[in-house]
């Protein structure tokens, strides 16, 4: 359906419709926390969302195709709620000016808003073991830029980019938190907070495996899910029996010790963690997860596993 169509029983174009599901106040909310329409008197903060908006929604490139395409006719600028079309300088002096919290805010405002309805019809399969554990999913991406033009984006010898690092809400479906870095920084680096709450499960790929981390998420009893790197060090010390005749995806079961120097060094030798071998005949590979939870059937472990590709798909569409 075009963005700027209007239907039936609504004479406001699509896309303004999709903008008044950001509840006002919410926005106002945000506004105040940040005072970030102090000494702005044309280009307000909520014209920048509109913009922001615009610009995703209807796959603009420049600010100028963001400035073209809302000046279309007066009446729809008037259906966005503009008293007038951005001009494109105007909008890269508030990209500079205007502090970039009010946006993240306003982000995690509408989370904590929708999340019932979120939860309520996310059609996601739930995993029994798991039904009442938050589940935080973290995987990242690199984008190529060009350093002629983002020299501080330094990525190769002569390439440049920088790296999306995303955290997942499993249950909303959703990410909740995004950092941007320089592609350069290491996926185990991306991110400030390395643990959360009590019972957290963390699932993430093997760029992420960092002994510190792993540390720190067993001191904080958190769950974490996640191969280990194909160098690892580890010595099995018993191989735990497979239910006969259901999930014959799964090839191993075993408990392990790490035993390579880093292990030693950060004191995780004598922690007994679990290894479990996959067959996923949908990439015709085999996964072979690592986790500090010694209680949950295998298939769970696998299960959980899976749903890392959840983002992938969200984001990069694999």
């Amino acid at each position: 359906m075009s963005l700027f169509r209007r239907t039936k029983n609504n004479d406001k174009p699509v896309i303004r419709q999709i903008i008044d599901l950001i509840p006002r106040y919410l926005l106002t909310q945000s506004i105040k926390k940040y005072q970030s329409d102090k000494y702005c008197h044309k280009y307000k903060t909520y014209d920048q969302l509109v913009a922001f908006l615009f610009g995703q929604l209807c796959k603009c490139s420049t600010l100028e195709d963001i400035s073209v395409g809302l000046s279309v006719s007066k009446t729809f600028i008037k259906d966005m709620g503009l008293l007038q079309s951005p001009a494109k300088s105007t909008m890269s002096d508030g990209n500079k000016k205007r502090d970039r919290r009010v946006f993240e805010h306003l982000y995690n405002s509408l989370l904590t808003h929708y999340r019932r309805s979120l939860h309520k019809y996310s059609n996601q399969q739930v995993i029994q073991e798991v039904e009442d554990k938050t589940i935080q999913i973290r995987d990242s991406s690199t984008i190529s830029l060009c350093l002629s033009l983002f020299d501080w984006a330094k990525f190769r010898t002569a390439k440049g980019g920088i790296k999306i690092h995303s955290q997942w809400d499993e249950a909303l479906m959703l990410p909740d938190f995004v950092c941007i870095s320089e592609a350069q920084v290491h996926d185990s680096k991306g991110f400030d907070q390395v643990v959360f709450p009590k019972d957290t499960i963390i699932i993430e790929d093997k760029g992420y495996w960092d002994f510190d981390v792993i540390k720190a998420r067993i001191q904080a009893k958190n769950t974490f899910v996640t191969p280990v790197k194909d160098n690892t060090v580890y010595e099995v010390v018993e191989e735990l029996a497979l239910p006969d005749h259901e999930d014959e995806h799964i090839i191993k079961d075993e408990l392990i010790y790490l035993t390579g120097k880093k292990a030693k060094d950060n004191a995780l030798s004598q922690i007994l963690l679990r290894r479990v071998v996959v067959y996923d005949d949908q990439k015709d590979m085999l996964l072979e997860i690592t986790t500090n939870n010694m209680t949950w059937k295998a298939s769970t472990i696998a299960a959980l596993y899976k749903r890392r590709w959840d983002i992938e798909i969200f984001f990069y569409g694999k």
